[in-house]
């Protein structure tokens, strides 16, 4: 097995398929990711802030095929075929097979419905001796820690740091303004919600982004200057019932390595003492 000197060292292709490979995650989706870790990058060919097309993703599987294939011939990393949580463990997939199903655009789009579930590994080896590279942690001493932050700073935390991450619509963790505020009201009343959230987006610990349909994981990135006119949208916010439509949150990288750094730790430290 061949490892490269350093995490450093990989292209941001490489990083984002090994990040997924060390947590387990799924092939599905690692076209968006890809995405959105060259825009986080400032690259010169990033995407605009907003999701992939379906085309955008299926013209970018060539070159992400050949960086896994590559991967997994230096055993760098496994694909299997099968859910984790289910009563049969999947079942890694090599050889001719391997390259079918990596230059197969449907193994990398993801899909609410898939009809085969694919996901990657690493090696332990390759895991620990990359772990802190996937996932860094920064420096927060200079930070409030997690008792001096607001009970809503908290909440905006904990919501971008949760699978769905949703601040609005029928899974949010933000309340919709009645509806019988005026103009002026309303926007007076999202300036107040959105107030602990903006400190975080200014500093580029988190992104927020407007979900339209919970059968895609299509999204718009809402940049700092536009979340008060959005929130205020009751469009964009959604007000029904299905989940995952509406403005969400999620850290970027940086993010995260504050996350782990400082309140994450002190957040889970506390749940485990409750």
């Amino acid at each position: 097995m061949h490892v490269v000197h350093s995490w450093e060292s990989l292209t941001i292709a490489e990083q984002t398929l090994m990040r997924r490979a060390i947590s387990g995650y799924s092939l599905a989706g690692t076209v968006q990711n890809y995405g959105v870790a060259l825009r986080w990058a400032a690259v010169a060919d990033a995407p605009p802030p907003r999701s992939y097309t379906e085309d955008e993703q299926r013209a970018l599987v060539p070159r992400l095929a050949t960086v896994a294939l590559d991967l997994a011939e230096r055993g760098l990393l496994t694909v299997h075929e099968g859910e984790s949580y289910r009563a049969v463990p999947p079942v890694p997939v090599a050889g001719q097979k391997l390259v079918e199903v990596v230059t197969d655009p449907i193994s990398w789009l993801w899909s609410p419905r898939p009809r085969r579930h694919f996901s990657l590994t690493a090696p332990q080896a390759v895991g620990e001796r990359w772990f802190d590279g996937a996932h860094p942690t920064a420096d927060t001493s200079a930070l409030p820690t997690w008792d001096e932050l607001s009970v809503e700073e908290r909440e905006i935390l904990v919501c971008a740091a949760e699978f769905s991450g949703m601040l609005t619509g029928a899974f949010g963790i933000w309340e919709d303004p009645p509806a019988d505020l005026g103009t002026a009201e309303r926007l007076a009343w999202v300036d107040r919600q959105v107030a602990p959230l903006l400190p975080f987006v200014r500093e580029g610990w988190i992104e927020v982004q407007h979900c339209p349909d919970e059968d895609s994981d299509a999204f718009t990135v809402i940049p700092l200057e536009d979340l008060r006119t959005a929130l205020a949208d009751p469009a964009i916010r959604y007000e029904g019932d299905e989940w995952g439509i509406g403005v969400g949150c999620l850290f970027t990288y940086a993010g995260l390595a504050v996350w782990r750094g400082g309140w994450g730790d002190e957040w889970g430290r506390r749940l485990d003492f409750e």
